[in-house]
């Protein structure tokens, strides 16, 4: 069975209600009705995606009165709207104006506790990664992985003539040329 698990949920080892069917079989082994059971699952810290939980004991019963078999869950992580994983890291796309990674900045960006204060330097490219020590999720012995934040410079969808006007300025005072290495 999987158990759908929030990235939040993978850091403090919450507790999870799962409800399942079990079937109910009668003594000569046949089937004979599903019973809906309940459980409250703790959800140990560091699980990541696919691995395997064993719930002893609490699968269906044995045949001709035998003991239940075990339980086992599949942590499926689910999609988060701002993180990627990687791993025990986490990446997130940091949204910049062209002039902030000209000039740099600062920003507050999401972790998955809290924010931060981001310095995103002067001269900063698109697809530069920024990492964040300790801000991913959670390994086996208790550390924490990584968070990466990768900058992408977004072009304003619509502009006003004066702001089209200074752009027009840039270009022509520029001398920088993107595409300088397919000259040959």
């Amino acid at each position: 069975m999987e158990l759908a698990v929030f990235l939040e949920e993978t850091l403090s080892g919450e507790s999870k209600q799962v409800s399942f069917k079990v079937p109910q079989h009668s003594p000569n082994g046949q089937r004979m009705s599903d019973i809906t059971k309940t459980l409250n699952v703790k959800i140990p810290a560091g699980v990541v995606d696919g691995e395997r939980i064993r719930l002893k004991g609490q699968g269906a019963p044995g045949v001709g009165g035998g003991a239940n078999g075990d339980l086992y869950l599949i942590i499926r992580l689910a999609p988060h709207p701002l993180f990627e994983v990687e791993g025990h890291d986490l990446v997130i796309t940091v949204p910049l104006a062209p002039w902030e990674a000209v000039l740099g900045t600062k920003v507050a960006v999401p972790t998955l506790n809290s924010r931060i204060n981001l310095t995103i330097r002067p001269d900063s490219q698109n697809g530069q990664r920024l990492r964040i020590k300790g801000n991913g999720l959670m390994n086996k012995s208790g550390e924490r992985g990584d968070l990466y934040a990768q900058l992408k410079i977004v072009v304003p969808k619509h502009t006003d003539e004066a702001t089209r006007a200074l752009w027009q300025k840039l270009a022509d005072s520029a001398s920088f040329d993107p595409r300088a290495q397919w000259k040959g």
